[in-house]
């Protein structure tokens, strides 16, 4: 797969997204800081994006930032798949999706895995702090 064809797929899926959840083009520009002209772009894969704009746009649709990486109705991606050798069938199928990567398209992917790894332990730590030794409230000024 090449560099241009992750950016289309990436893309459409965000625009896919986007529509899905009545969200304007100008709304979604303005949730990402960015401006709706360079969302147009990302969307129509003429432009890539950061890591944290994905990170972004997965709070926004409230979605996993892998599903921007795969076509919806292809079932080599299908990471949600059940099966008896769960692991090793995601695995396989991760393999073969990036057969074809580039070492740079490589090296994106793993430092969004490993943004995706850091926000999953920040959001588990925040959920814990909410949960186990949070301080009692009391009625003292701060």
């Amino acid at each position: 797969m090449t560099k241009e064809r992750l950016r289309i797929i990436i893309g459409e899926n965000i625009r896919t997204e986007r529509i899905a959840r009545n969200i304007s083009i100008d709304e979604l520009a303005e949730l990402l800081e960015l401006t709706s002209g360079f969302v147009g772009l990302i969307e129509r894969g003429q432009r890539g994006t950061t890591p944290n704009t994905l990170f972004k746009l997965a709070d926004v649709f409230g979605t996993s930032i892998d599903s921007f990486f795969y076509r919806e109705n292809s079932s080599s991606l299908s990471f949600a798949e059940e099966s008896e050798n769960g692991k090793k069938v995601k695995r396989k199928k991760l393999k073969s999706l990036i057969s074809d990567f580039s070492e740079e398209e490589i090296d994106f992917v793993i430092r969004v895995v490993k943004g995706v790894r850091q926000m999953n332990r920040v959001r588990i730590e925040d959920d814990n702090d909410d949960l186990v030794g949070a301080p009692e409230d009391d009625d003292s000024d701060f």
